[in-house]
C-alpha cells in the first residue's frame, strides 16, 4: 500500500498536531508493508519552513533594489532561483503525487482539505471548533466548519486520537463506527526519567529550580488557565515560594481574562513562552506535578509525556484526558476552583500523595506507542481504499 501524508503543518514550529504528524511519519516509515510519500517532500518542506519564518526578508530580497550592490545582486539571484524551484516542484508534486499512479490513499492530519482522486483518511483531533466555537477565533471557526462540511461528504475514513473523540464522531456527527479508526498519541522517545543532578543543571539555564507546578500547552481559553492561576494564588506564601507556577507554551488568542489573572497573581508565576522541543523533557522532569485543568482535549499529550518522564499529573475530568492519564491520576472538575486549590495544597504538603503515580508512570506511558498508532492508521487506510470517494454528508 502506498500512502501519501500531508506534512504542511510542519512548516511552522510544531505544536500538538505538528508533533502527531512528525511522529506518525516516523512510525509509518518503519512499516515494511507500506511505502510512504510526504507532501511537501522533505526538501520542499525545508524551503517552505524557511520562507514562512523569514517571509518579510524573503519578499524584500525578491524585490530588485534601486541600487545594485554585489551582495544584494547575489542574494536576489539566489532567492529568485529558490523561489522558481519551489513553485515548479510544488506544482509538480500536486499534479503527480496525488494520483493513483503514485499513491493509493491520502492522509490529512491537519484539517486542510485537498481535492484529489484518492481515497482520503482525515485525522480528527477534537471537535471543539464545532462544539465550543467561542474558544476559537472567528476565522478559524469558519475555516474548520468549511473543512468538516467537505470532509463529512468526501472522506473515505476517519482517524481519532482517543476513544473519547471517536465516540463524539459517532454520536455528534453521526459517522458510522466502522469508518473510524483510533491512533492515540504517544510520548516522544526523548520522554524518559532523568537524573536529578543533570535536570537541575539544565533547568538553571532556563532560570528555574526543580519543584514547580507546571502547565504545558498553548495559552488559550479552553485550557482554563485562569482557574489554575487563581487556585495556585490561594496557596500560602511558603508553598508558592517552594512550588512556583510555570506556564510553558506560546500565546494563543482570547488572552484578556488570563492576562488579568496573571497581573493580579502573587510573585512566583513564570511564563516561559514557546519552549524548544529539546528542553521539554527537562521541564517535565523538574516539575513537582503537571497541572491540566483543561475544559476539553482530544488527547492530552503533556499528560502521557509527563508520565513517561516519571512525573505526577493532576487533571480535570475531561473524558479524553482521563482516558490517557489512568485511574491513579487525581481528577478535579474544571470548574471546581476550590478543588484545584486543595489538590495543589495537598501536593505541596503531602510528599507521599503522588509518589505511587510517579512510580507507575513509565509503565502507564509504555502502553502508548507510535508503532501501535501506525498499525491503526494502516488498518483505516485499508478500509478507506474500499470505500466510495463521495457520499451524502452525515446528518
Amino acid at each position: 500500500m502506498r500512502i501519501i501524508i500531508s506534512t504542511r503543518c510542519l512548516i511552522n514550529r510544531p505544536a500538538g498536531i505538528g508533533h502527531y504528524t512528525a511522529e506518525m511519519v516516523k512510525a509509518l516509515v518503519r512499516c515494511s508493508e507500506i511505502s510512504l510519500l510526504t507532501y511537501p517532500s522533505p526538501a520542499l518542506l525545508a524551503v517552505s519552513r524557511y520562507r514562512e519564518n523569514h517571509l518579510s526578508w524573503w519578499k524584500d530580497t525578491l524585490t530588485p533594489p534601486q541600487r545594485w550592490r554585489p551582495l544584494s545582486r547575489v542574494a536576489h539571484s539566489l532567492i529568485s532561483r529558490a523561489e522558481q524551484w519551489y513553485i515548479r516542484n510544488h506544482h509538480h508534486q500536486c499534479e503527480t503525487w496525488f494520483t493513483k499512479a503514485k499513491s493509493d490513499v491520502y492522509v490529512e492530519p491537519n484539517h486542510e482539505w485537498m481535492d484529489t482522486n484518492l481515497p482520503t483518511v482525515v485525522v480528527i483531533h477534537d471537535l471543539s471548533i464545532l462544539k465550543n466555537p467561542e474558544w476559537h477565533p472567528e476565522r478559524r471557526v469558519r475555516e474548520h466548519r468549511d473543512f468538516f462540511e467537505v470532509a463529512l461528504r468526501k472522506a473515505s475514513g476517519f482517524v481519532t486520537v482517543s476513544e473519547a473523540i471517536r465516540q463524539e464522531l459517532i454520536n455528534y456527527l453521526g459517522i458510522p463506527a466502522d469508518r473510524i479508526g483510533t491512533t492515540p498519541n504517544s510520548p516522544r522517545t526523548s520522554m524518559t526519567p532523568g537524573h536529578p543532578a543533570s535536570t537541575a543543571r539544565n533547568l538553571s539555564r532556563m532560570g528555574l529550580k526543580p519543584g514547580y507546578f507546571l502547565h504545558v500547552g498553548t495559552l488559550e481559553p479552553r485550557k482554563n488557565l485562569a482557574t489554575l492561576v487563581r487556585a495556585w494564588g490561594r496557596l500560602d506564601a511558603s508553598s508558592r515560594k517552594k512550588h512556583p507556577l510555570v506556564l510553558a507554551g506560546g500565546t494563543g488568542w482570547g488572552m484578556d481574562d488570563l492576562e488579568q489573572e496573571i497581573s493580579r497573581a502573587p510573585a512566583g508565576l513564570v511564563r516561559l513562552g514557546y519552549v524548544a522541543e529539546n528542553d521539554i523533557p527537562t521541564l517535565y522532569r523538574g516539575a513537582h506535578a503537571l497541572t491540566m485543568p483543561t475544559w476539553y482535549e482530544g488527547f492530552g499529550l503533556p499528560v502521557i509525556e509527563m508520565r513517561a518522564c516519571g512525573g505526577a499529573v493532576i487533571t480535570s475530568l475531561d473524558p479524553a484526558v482521563r482516558e490517557v492519564a489512568g485511574d491513579d491520576t487525581p481528577g478535579i472538575a474544571a470548574n471546581d476552583e476550590a478543588g484545584w486549590t486543595e489538590a495543589l495544597r495537598r501536593a505541596a504538603e503531602d510528599p507521599a500523595w503522588l509518589e505511587p503515580q510517579r512510580r507507575h508512570g513509565p509503565a502507564r506511558a509504555a502502553q502508548f506507542t507510535w508503532d501501535k498508532a501506525a498499525d491503526g492508521m494502516i488498518r483505516t487506510c485499508q478500509m478507506a481504499m474500499g470505500a466510495p470517494l463521495e457520499r451524502t454528508a452525515a446528518a
